[in-house]
């Protein structure tokens, strides 16, 4: 019984002794094509082929291998972004790094600036970090955006002095690096629920003073001196490089911070910024707290407690003591049961998965249908009036907050803040547009549906396979079967097809 026991315990960790090893069963097109939608800018034909071929492990080691797209400058005097956001949708439909893409714009979407604030100069080099971390360790992640020179201007850290007499150093970067980069505002247990107290409130992770606090540890910083130049207390705007230490600016008193941590008195500004960011870095709210938003992000609105605190721990200890590793924990959140738990042949539950905000409707509709699109091209503005400008959203709490509920206040729904009628309608115009129009810059060719048109049920299967993962639900189907039945022509049939799939809601929210 013993033996028994044992071999039963390693073979659900897939190293019994006793028995020949086994091979994972190869995924199955739907299975790939969702998994896929959870770590790409959407599913091709070709990348669910060969995912099959690879498997979802050795397609992950493939994707952290894969070099960043290139992120265009803009000129110096630049008014717009546009060429930026263009390249955007040339990468993500396009590129090759698509998992280091998607996770670098989940980071910006955590660690927020907006050119609603910031010059247009300001915004690539920090789109190249987030990218560049992107993998990486999730406290060289802070270290970089705290002295990148972007976070520096838009949360007014760059140029903040030691305060005079009676004054305050400014507070915006410590609180936001506190309230929304990293650990929350309540003391969080190790899955993600609230922590409380004997009466049952919430318990504060920090007070006015601990934000003070930090704030004063990150005094004397500036943006660098161009190459060769020398600096001085406050240089001009520089946005290529990360901002440097003016030691005559920095307050050099002593600073409590969180868990009542103390930096002790004559630290220098880059000492007293280290101890302030491992502070926070080893502060026990970190993992559950950025792990539930990257699982929102990419995989479910709703992941339960369980699937929080499994890839916590990831975060916590990749598994040979390193905490903080981006790499393991992406790999725990796509790998996880709860993630897969949904994959054809079976069914999502009711309540998993997440509404597409705009940027993924739109590159998951382009690369389902194989559309080409050219460097120079229209789609920027799509997502703006849907209420998600490029590198512009409203404030530094994003488009949308991770904490936004629906269905009465039952369920998360973060990417719902931002859905309207007015947008439901704008996504349907989209749709029209994209089928029966044109959209400057991008070309997609009908033709291979419009051959499939002859056999309705042929179509369907292909947009199935291609939107859906397989499971389009056989209501639509009968819909859409109808809507054919009706159209005068091969051409009609198509297109009457691709607009009902692309606008529906079912293709909408994905599961």
């Amino acid at each position: 019984m013993k033996l028994r026991l044992c071999c039963l315990s390693l073979l659900l960790a897939g190293a019994c002794p006793l028995l020949p090893a086994q091979s994972p069963s190869p995924m199955t097109p739907g299975a790939a094509a969702r998994f896929l939608d959870q770590s790409t800018w959407g599913a091709t034909p070709a990348d669910v082929a060969h995912l099959q071929a690879i498997g979802p492990s050795a397609w992950l080691g493939e994707q952290f291998a894969a070099s960043p797209s290139p992120i265009p400058d803009v000129a110096v005097d630049a008014r717009t972004l546009d060429p930026v956001r263009e390249a955007f949708f040339t990468n993500a439909t396009g590129g090759h790094d698509q998992l280091r893409q998607r996770v670098a714009f989940a980071l910006s979407e955590i660690w927020v600036v907006s050119n609603v604030k910031l010059r247009a100069p300001a915004i690539p080099p920090y789109l190249r970090l987030l990218a560049a971390d992107a993998f990486g360790n999730y406290f060289a992640l802070m270290n970089d955006v705290t002295l990148s020179p972007a976070m520096g201007h838009y949360l007014d850290m760059v140029d903040n002095d030691k305060p005079a007499a009676g004054q305050e150093a400014n507070e915006n970067y410590a609180r936001e690096l506190n309230q929304l980069f990293t650990i929350g505002t309540v003391m969080l247990n190790p899955d993600g629920t609230i922590m409380l107290d004997g009466t049952g409130q919430p318990i504060p992770t920090y007070d006015a003073s601990v934000v003070q606090a930090f704030a004063r540890a990150f005094t004397g910083w500036t943006y660098a001196p161009p190459p060769g130049a020398e600096s001085h207390k406050h240089n001009l705007k520089n946005w290529n490089a990360p901002m440097v230490a003016v030691e005559s600016n920095h307050d050099e008193g002593t600073k409590t911070l969180l868990n009542g941590q103390t930096l002790p008195a004559n630290q220098s500004a880059e000492e007293d910024l280290h101890g302030a960011l491992e502070n926070i870095f080893n502060h026990p709210n970190v993992g559950p707290f950025v792990c539930q938003q990257l699982i929102q992000h990419l995989v479910s609105s709703n992941p339960s407690p369980a699937y929080v605190q499994r890839v916590a721990a990831v975060f916590d200890n990749n598994g040979s003591g390193v905490r903080g590793d981006l790499q393991a924990v992406i790999r725990a959140i796509l790998l996880d049961t709860e993630a897969r738990a949904g994959d054809p042949p079976a069914t999502p539950a009711a309540n998993e998965g997440h509404l597409r905000e705009p940027v993924l409707y739109l590159t998951g509709l382009l690369r389902g249908l194989g559309a080409a699109v050219s460097a120079a091209n229209n789609l920027p503005q799509y997502t703006a009036i849907e209420g998600q400008p490029l590198y512009a959203p409203p404030s530094v709490f994003n488009y949308f907050s991770p904490g936004y509920r629906i269905a009465g206040g039952k369920l998360l729904g973060p990417e719902f803040q931002i859905q309207s009628p007015s947008v439901a309608m704008v996504r349907a115009d989209l749709a029209n547009t994209l089928v029966y129009g044109g959209i400057a810059g991008v070309q997609v060719d009908e033709a291979p549906f419009i051959a499939l048109a002859a056999n309705p049920g042929a179509l369907l299967d292909h947009l199935s396979a291609l939107l859906f993962h397989g499971q389009m639900p056989g209501d639509m189907n009968a819909t859409i079967a109808t809507a054919m039945a009706a159209a005068p022509d091969a051409t009609s049939k198509a297109q009457a097809a691709l607009y009902l799939a692309a606008s529906s809601s079912q293709y909408q929210v994905e599961r």
